[in-house]
């Protein structure tokens, strides 16, 4: 059968058209809507404008195709070969292109809003500034294809094959990319507001002035990641490995960063991957006198830096807890003997002892009148008794 015979077939009613083979045929704006094409052949054909809408074109041969502008809604090309295809600025809004070959086809512009495409092979695709929402994408191989300012909001790209892609200026607010790999992928200027991108792996990834507040990074890989100026605001990064991170200007306000690997959140030189009540402390035990500290109802300022005279120059000290009590006040050192030790103040346990009291004497010399230090084995084990002796020593004071 070939065109003409298929077109008159057509216009009298007639819709099956298996294993049609109307290679390199060129016909713009023909309409088969609702044709059954599976199987069949289109391969090189020029079809712009073409309406096959409804129709389908399961495991149909189109590659190299020429359709750009066609209306092909709800159609069907589940396994199809659309390799090489243009599909600029097509219509395929709710279309079926599950476990499709897409590789290296041109679909920017195009209308892919509710689309399927998981399975679906994208590499090396071009869908820059294509409408992605609500498209599931999941499983599907995207390595290097280019979505550039695409819309892909609410789109579901779980476990799908990013790497290398371009998604600059993307949008892809509340979008699902959990388990997906984006190594090396340039994702600057990019929307991730609200996305879920657990155990996504972003390894060298490129997110400069990236959109990230209030996204779920939990678990997620971003070593050697460019955060330059990203904004993660209220995300969720915990257990998140930021090992050899670039964070320079990125804006972490709010951010859950406990158990964070590398984090480079420190209190004196250690991290302080520990959070309570949005508080980051160095360890669990810190966290108990906290804790004590809010039973007895006092002001407290936790892991707080001061400016003060160290011997004949100026410099920076952290303290464990500075408590203000019945108008005094005074500080509370939890031993670290890990803290010292990672700051390179001291070696061993006699170092520690010297770079304790010095510590201690800096604070006394400007006019802190009570500093006590406590065992961290007591501070686990009886906090709040801890916290009721401290504070008896300094109502006494």
């Amino acid at each position: 059968m070939d065109a003409n015979e298929l077109l008159a077939n057509y216009a009298a009613g007639g819709r099956a058209f298996r294993f049609a083979n109307l290679s390199g045929v060129s016909l713009h704006d023909i309409k088969l809507s609702g044709a059954n094409l599976y199987f069949a052949n289109f391969s090189d054909a020029k079809l712009t404008g073409a309406n096959f809408s409804f129709a389908n074109l399961s495991r149909a041969n189109l590659s190299g195709v020429e359709l750009s502008g066609a209306y092909l809604i709800d159609a069907n090309f589940s396994d199809a070969n659309l390799s090489g295809a243009y599909l600029t600025n097509a219509k395929l809004s709710f279309a079926n292109l599950g476990n499709a070959n897409l590789r290296d086809a041109n679909l920017s512009g195009a209308k892919l809003n509710g689309v399927k495409l998981s399975y679906a092979n994208l590499n090396g695709a071009n869908l820059s500034s294509a409408n992605l929402s609500n498209a599931n994408l999941s499983n599907a191989n995207l390595k290097n294809a280019n979505l550039s300012n695409a819309d892909l909001i609410s789109a579901n790209l779980r476990n799908a094959n990013l790497n290398g892609a371009d998604l600059s200026n993307a949008n892809l607010d509340d979008a699902n990319l959990k388990d997906s790999s984006l190594v090396s992928a340039n994702l600057s200027g990019v929307n991730l507001k609200d996305a879920s991108l657990i155990q996504t792996n972003l390894q060298k990834a490129k997110l400069h002035q990236a959109k990230l507040s209030r996204s779920n990074l939990a678990y997620a890989k971003l070593n050697q990641a460019d955060l330059l100026k990203a904004d993660l605001r209220d995300a969720n990064l915990a257990s998140t490995d930021l090992t050899d991170a670039i964070l320079n200007k990125t804006n972490l306000e709010g951010t859950i960063l406990s158990l964070t690997i590398n984090s480079h959140i420190s209190n004196e030189g250690i991290k302080a991957p520990y959070q309570w009540k949005n508080f980051y402390f160095r360890s669990k035990t810190e966290i108990k006198i906290a804790q004590a500290l809010e039973r007895a109802r006092v002001l407290f300022y936790p892991n707080c830096k001061a400016r003060l005279t160290l011997d004949q120059s100026r410099g920076s000290k952290e303290t464990n807890f500075l408590i203000f009590y019945q108008g005094k006040w005074g500080i509370l050192e939890v031993d670290s003997e890990q803290r010292y030790r990672a700051s390179g103040a001291a070696k061993d346990s006699e170092g520690l002892r010297e770079a304790t009291l010095k510590k201690l004497n800096q604070f006394k010399a400007h006019g802190i009148g009570v500093v006590e230090y406590y065992d961290a084995a007591k501070c686990w084990n009886q906090p709040d008794k801890v916290v009721e002796e401290f504070l008896s020593i300094l109502s006494q004071t």
